[in-house]
């Protein structure tokens, strides 16, 4: 089964989510495809904004069914 977004809209507000930690965490972005980096520098830095990205997701889903759950009541 292919991964397909269910707004079209998320990958773009998904990017600028990365774009935002990344820079929250002094990462350099200019250089868009890290040709002045490591494979093994690219990574750390991925695995650290991807984390990031995760736990933010996470929260922001927790949020949200905090929200929907307290609007029932």
């Amino acid at each position: 089964m292919a991964n397909k977004n269910v707004n079209p809209n998320a990958k773009k507000a998904l990017e600028e989510m990365k774009l935002e930690i990344a820079n929250e965490l002094g990462i350099e972005t200019s250089n868009k495809y890290g040709s002045n980096n490591t494979s093994y520098d690219n990574g750390q830095l991925g695995g650290r904004v991807g984390g990031q990205m995760s736990k933010r997701l996470v929260e922001m889903g927790q949020q949200a069914l905090l929200k929907k759950y307290n609007s029932k009541k």
